[in-house]
């Protein structure tokens, strides 16, 4: 459990870090520019925050399979019948899903990784809801992190 608990710690922490950094680098865009181009300031946002949560989601699929395939403290199975193996690609789908707190239920953690699970879907969708939050800013007119804005 304990190693569990860590690799939470750890990937939170990663995933945080770069959601900020991402965040602080389209907000310090937006007030760079000159404009009044919200739409672009949008798209802007809206791109590099999917990028962002894409990429979080990879980085947790990696956890994933360290914590399985390397520490061995759980598994992810198939919930029905099936006698394909599961592979990095349902790792992913796991994640992604897990991260937007969608829980389709396919695919089901086994031992502690279900903690792992747990956190990934608190911390997914505390990001989704800051990303909102931060859309809502660029969508009127402001770039939220940014001194100038």
């Amino acid at each position: 459990m304990i190693q569990a608990i860590l690799l939470s710690i750890l990937v939170v922490g990663i995933c945080t870090t770069i959601h900020y950094f991402v965040l602080k680098w389209v907000s310090d865009t937006i007030a760079q520019r000159k404009s009044t181009a919200h739409g672009q300031n949008l798209g802007l946002a809206v791109g590099a925050i999917t990028f962002a949560h894409v990429i979080e989601a990879l980085i947790y699929t990696l956890f994933f399979l360290w914590a399985v395939q390397g520490l061995q403290i759980g598994a992810l199975n198939a919930s029905g019948p099936t006698d394909e193996p599961i592979t990095m690609m349902d790792y992913f789908y796991f994640s992604l899903v897990n991260f937007t707190t969608l829980g389709r239920g396919d695919l089901t953690p086994l031992g502690h990784l279900r903690f792992l699970t747990g956190i990934e879907a608190f911390h997914g969708f505390l990001m989704i809801t800051a990303s909102g939050s931060f859309v809502l800013q660029v969508m009127g007119g402001g770039a939220p992190l940014s001194k100038k804005g």
